[in-house]
């Protein structure tokens, strides 16, 4: 493995303080602070549930390979002179918890991080400071310089500049994005760094973007991430990011951010991967992992792992790692990662110290084919496959691998259809691959029963991958009315099923998209590549054009998922900003 003899382990701490969240769908980005107040104050019920639970979890995460710990956030812990007194009065109550809270890390054996946007703002006013570079960068200074000196244990703190909070947020502070070039961001690294100098202290800079504004594609696009380093050599600067060029999917082939810079860096995993079931079947993630970590040997100066075990997507799903039995396949996915790093060995290694240290009664080989069948039956049923592989660009992003299923919700209608077929040629081999993926359900449901492990989450495993691959032949094959009764069926009966958990939402809409399929492919030729390299088309229709005429369209948006993404997250205009 590629790290130093004590690579950092960071996991997320978001699920300690969400076990009390009680909308349908939950942002799983951050905390929700107001779970946490009453009366305009901290309450000290919540404190007093929560604090137990942080101490069993930082116990088990460390029990497991962890080091280290990220917690939301740095606002809460900044007392600005212009806010108003009750919010000062909150933040000092909010101070003397995190001390608490800090403790408890410390005492199970891990370093502490914080979190923060670019920029935080008190909600209902406008930033303390200016948005230009240096005023943004003063502002981070100050706040950092009297966080560093109020609570030395903490080790560093990771900025997101590419994405801020989402439509949902209705705390003391929100966030927008300023930093909106790579020129802003340079600048902000070069007025911000020698303060973590002098404290020694890490800026863990992550380079996820949405692909909002000219930094929108640091995530993947060489010269952005050259322009936003340029000049700079800090030890206190680490650069964090994700293994692939979008989110946490699979088939993403490995990041070349990682091999193209000298500056210290971190790999981000996720446990929970919200895009295939946030745990509520088993989605192993460890060969995925170790595929990961292998093809970072080449890579310089990597410190370590940023593995999210509760963090990420707005979805009804949720059971919270570490804290609940139902939270086993996504602390299987945490044990493995940790271990491959600590212990630098491979992900059946792993398993096998999961069943010395945690469960001596699974026999392990029926174990590793069971998780051998999860891994093949995501990236070939949850997956299409042949659309996965192929990469492909709009504006600033990589397109998503997967469109068929969205964090919680699955979609089937007659624009996805068209949509497929513009990319997929061997149908008849994805219908077959969809159909052996199923029996390798039924397989897995067998060796569940051998190991002991929990058959319903098999089953419904079973009967939400049926829906998917009737879903592709709906898309594929000719078009069979019958297809259609077939997928309502099969709706109505999972709903009937599966009545009593949270479960996937799904959306069917069989009205006719009427643009015929040669125009169909003719716009997707225009609007999407096939190479990260941005066309002359794309600098002025993609890129330029449609960031102008983006407002004026929205009266004329029409179907597929488009109404469902304007409300989550930041919102579809985020990408045509």
């Amino acid at each position: 493995m590629p790290f130093p003899s004590q690579p950092l382990r960071i996991l997320d701490a978001t699920g300690p303080f969400l076990t009390a969240a009680t909308r349908h769908r939950i942002n799983w980005s951050k905390i929700d602070f107001s779970l946490l107040e009453r009366n305009g104050g901290l309450c000290p019920e919540a404190r007093a549930r929560v604090t137990p639970l942080f101490k069993t979890y930082c116990e088990r995460i460390a029990a497991d390979g962890a080091n280290a710990v990220a917690l939301d956030d740095l606002a809460h812990l900044y007392i600005h002179p212009a806010y108003p007194e009750p919010l000062q009065q909150k933040l000092r109550v909010y101070q003397d918890a995190y001390r608490e809270w800090f403790a408890i890390a410390r005492n199970a054996g891990l370093d502490i991080y914080l979190n923060t946007d670019i920029l935080f703002y008190a909600a209902g006013t406008r930033p303390a400071v200016g948005t230009s570079p240096s005023a943004v960068a003063a502002f981070l200074r100050e706040a950092c310089d009297t966080v560093f000196n109020d609570f030395p244990e903490i080790r560093g703190i990771f900025f997101r500049l590419g994405e801020c909070d989402a439509h949902d947020v209705h705390n003391d502070f929100l966030s927008r994005l300023v930093i909106k070039t790579p020129a802003q961001a340079n600048r902000l690294l070069r007025e911000t760094l020698p303060l973590f100098e002098q404290h020694q202290k890490r800026f863990i800079l992550r380079t996820w973007t949405v692909g909002a504004y000219p930094i929108g594609d640091l995530i993947w696009n060489p010269r952005t991430l050259d322009k936003t380093l340029r000049n700079i050599d800090s030890p206190a600067l680490v650069l964090s990011m994700k293994f692939g060029e979008s989110d946490f999917f699979r088939h993403l082939r490995l990041n070349r951010h990682f091999f193209r810079t000298p500056v210290a860096k971190l790999v981000e995993l996720q446990a929970k991967r919200e895009y295939e079931g946030c745990g509520e079947y088993p989605s192993f993630t460890g060969f995925d992992d170790e595929a990961v970590l292998r093809g970072l040997e080449d890579a310089e100066n990597m410190l370590g792992i940023h593995l999210w075990c509760q963090t990420g997507g707005w979805t009804a799903f949720r059971r919270i790692t570490y804290l609940q039995p139902e939270g086993l396949w996504n602390e299987i996915n945490a044990f493995t990662a940790l271990r491959m790093v600590r212990d630098r060995c491979g992900v059946e290694q792993a398993l096998a110290a999961y069943v010395a240290e945690r469960r001596p009664e699974i026999p392990l080989r029926p174990l590793l084919e069971f998780f051998r069948l999860s891994d093949e039956v995501i990236r070939e049923l949850l997956y299409l496959p042949e659309f996965a592989r192929q990469e492909i660009y709009f504006r600033r992003s990589r397109l998503p691998p997967q469109l068929m299923v969205y964090w919680d919700r699955i979609f089937v209608n007659h624009t996805l259809r068209k949509v497929l077929r513009c990319f997929v040629r061997d149908t008849e081999a994805s219908i077959r691959q969809a159909h052996a993926a199923l029996r390798k359900i039924d397989r897995m449901r067998a060796l569940a029963l051998e190991c002991g492990l929990p058959t319903d989450d098999i089953d419904f495993m079973r009967d939400t991958f049926g829906i998917l691959a009737a879903a592709r032949a709906y898309c594929l094959l000719p078009y069979d009315p019958h297809r259609l009764d077939g997928l309502k069926e099969l709706k109505a009966k999972y709903k009937r099923t599966w009545r009593h958990r949270y479960r996937y939402s799904v959306k069917l809409d069989f009205n006719p998209q009427h643009l015929p399929r040669a125009r169909f492919q003719l716009l997707f030729r225009l609007f999407f590549r096939h190479n990260s390299r941005y066309r002359r088309v794309d600098k002025f229709l993609t890129v330029w054009l449609l960031g102008k005429l983006y407002p004026l369209l929205r009266v004329g948006r029409r179907r597929f998922f488009i109404k469902f993404a304007d409300k989550q997250a930041m919102g579809l205009g985020s990408i045509f900003r």
